[in-house]
């Protein structure tokens, strides 16, 4: 095959399975970015093998394995570089409680403000508020340890709890 015939069939195969595997990764990363660096190399590694002659006889199946292989190698290497400092907190329940009986803020003003954090905190208030989830069916939907959604509720919690403070004088903080 030459170069041209590889480039029209990657095409095809990047056409016809993109979709499929970002949405993969969305879902299972930590942030878009995260997930559109793995897609990137999943796919210009793929280019690469298809370039030196080697045939994949499922695309579809080759690219998710290594989407999947390269999230691994990604929080294979987070893991290890985290410190010691970066304990979980414990969730304060009580701010949860009245974050949800709060009316000083709609709902929406509160996801607004969520959204402009990372895209898994905001999942993890989405399924947990929005679709009322226990703290351990969203870790499950979201492949996370239940320590890690508490951990960043509690902190999105306080990163509200300081924006309502400061955006509103009566708020319930």
């Amino acid at each position: 095959m030459n170069e041209n015939d590889v480039r029209e069939r990657f095409e095809k195969i990047y056409n016809s399975t993109y979709d499929y595997i970002y949405k993969f990764l969305i879902l299972k990363s930590d942030s878009r970015e995260t997930a559109e660096d793995i897609l990137q190399s999943v796919y210009l590694a793929f280019y690469k093998k298809m370039l030196s002659g080697d045939r994949v006889l499922d695309p579809k199946h080759y690219l998710l394995r290594s989407a999947k292989h390269g999230l691994a190698d990604y929080y294979s290497r987070r893991r290890n570089s985290e410190s010691l400092d970066d304990g979980v907190e414990i969730i304060d329940e009580k701010a949860l409680e009245q974050l949800q009986q709060d009316e000083s803020f709609t709902y929406q003003e509160i996801l607004e403000s969520l959204q402009e954090s990372d895209e898994v905190t905001y999942r993890i208030f989405l399924l947990h508020f929005g679709h009322d989830c226990t703290i351990g069916e969203t870790a499950k939907k979201l492949g996370l340890a239940e320590s890690t959604v508490k951990s960043k509720m509690y902190r999105a919690l306080k990163k509200l709890k300081k924006e309502l403070k400061e955006g509103e004088r009566y708020a319930l903080f």
